[in-house]
C-alpha cells in the first residue's frame, strides 16, 4: 500500500467500512482514474448511477477481477414508487454486473410522501432481500430527513454539509441517535463557490472544503466531485493531513458566512 492510502471508518452502524473520501463518477473520473483511486489512493467508497458510464466501466472492472467485497457502491432512485426503487436497483446492479449494492437511496426527498405507499417497503424488501445493506435517502431537508431516518428504519443518510450550510450540524448531527445511521456529506465546494474569495476573505481550496467536512466526527464520508486525477490526488492527501485546526476551522466558517450571505441576501442558514 501506499503512502497515499485512505484508511476505513465505519458507516455509522451499517456494518459497512468506507474510505473516508468517496468518488462520484459526475465530474469527469474516468475508468482508468477509478480503478487507480481503488489500488493507489484506497478509495472504496463509489456514489455511482448507470448514468455515469466512465465511472460504471472502471468499477465493473474492479467488481470482474474480484474486488467486489473490498467496495462500498452507492446508488439510487429517482422515482419515489416502490416500482422505482426496484426498477433502479435492478439497473444499477446490471450495470455493474453484482447482485448487491451496499447503500441504495431514494433521491433528493422532499416530502414524507415520497416513503409512503409502497416505497420504503420497497427499501426494506430490498436489504432482507441482500441486495442491499443500507437503506438511505439524500435530502436538503435536514429535520424532514432525520425524522424519516427514525420513521422508516433508514442506515444511511445524504446531506449537504460545507462551511457555507453548516445547518446539519445542530437539526441533524446533535440530534441522531446511537447507533446512529452513517452520514455522507455532498457539495463540500458549494459547486465550486467556496473556492472564490468572498469579502476580502477565503478562499478554501478543494482539499480543505473535504476536511472541513470531515472535521465533523458524525461525518463518515466526504462525497468528492474531482474532475482530474490530480485534483484527486490533492483531495486524498488534504484528507490524510487530518481534520482543519481550530484556528482553520473559525476562518473557515467566518469564509462560509460570507458566501452564504452573498447567495441568500440574508444571515442565516438553509
Amino acid at each position: 500500500m501506499s503512502d497515499l492510502s485512505l484508511p476505513r471508518r465505519p458507516l455509522g452502524r451499517t456494518g459497512l467500512s468506507s474510505s473516508p473520501l468517496g468518488l462520484s463518477g459526475s465530474f469527469g473520473i474516468d475508468a482508468d482514474a477509478a480503478e487507480r483511486a481503488f489500488h493507489e489512493l484506497s478509495i472504496n467508497h463509489f456514489f455511482v448511477t448507470p448514468r455515469m458510464p466512465k465511472l460504471v466501466r472502471g468499477l465493473r472492472r474492479l467488481i470482474e477481477a474480484g474486488h467486489r467485497d473490498r467496495l462500498v457502491l452507492q446508488s439510487g432512485a429517482w422515482l419515489p414508487t416502490g416500482g422505482g426503487v426496484e426498477g433502479a436497483w435492478a439497473s444499477a446492479a446490471k450495470a455493474l454486473g453484482t447482485d448487491r449494492i451496499d447503500v441504495f437511496q431514494v433521491f433528493w426527498v422532499q416530502r414524507r410522501w415520497y416513503l409512503t405507499g409502497r416505497t420504503a417497503p420497497a427499501l426494506h424488501r430490498l436489504r432482507e432481500q441482500g441486495k442491499i445493506r443500507a437503506a438511505c435517502i439524500s435530502t436538503h431537508r435536514r429535520p424532514l430527513g432525520l425524522q424519516l431516518a427514525g420513521e422508516f428504519d433508514l442506515d444511511v443518510l445524504m446531506l449537504r454539509y460545507n462551511a457555507a450550510h453548516r445547518g446539519a450540524e445542530r437539526e441533524v448531527f446533535d440530534r441522531l441517535p446511537d447507533p446512529r445511521p452513517g452520514i455522507v456529506a455532498y457539495t463540500a465546494t458549494r459547486w465550486g463557490r467556496l473556492l472564490r474569495p468572498q469579502d476580502g476573505l477565503g478562499p478554501l481550496t478543494a482539499p480543505e472544503c473535504y476536511r472541513f467536512q470531515l472535521s465533523h466526527p458524525k461525518v463518515d464520508v466526504a462525497l468528492c466531485g474531482a474532475r482530474t486525477w490530480d485534483e484527486l490526488v490533492a483531495d486524498v492527501r488534504g484528507v490524510l493531513a487530518g481534520p482543519l485546526d481550530e484556528p482553520r476551522l473559525a476562518e473557515a466558517r467566518a469564509f462560509g458566512d460570507a458566501v452564504h450571505r452573498s447567495v441568500t441576501g440574508r444571515f442565516g442558514f438553509r
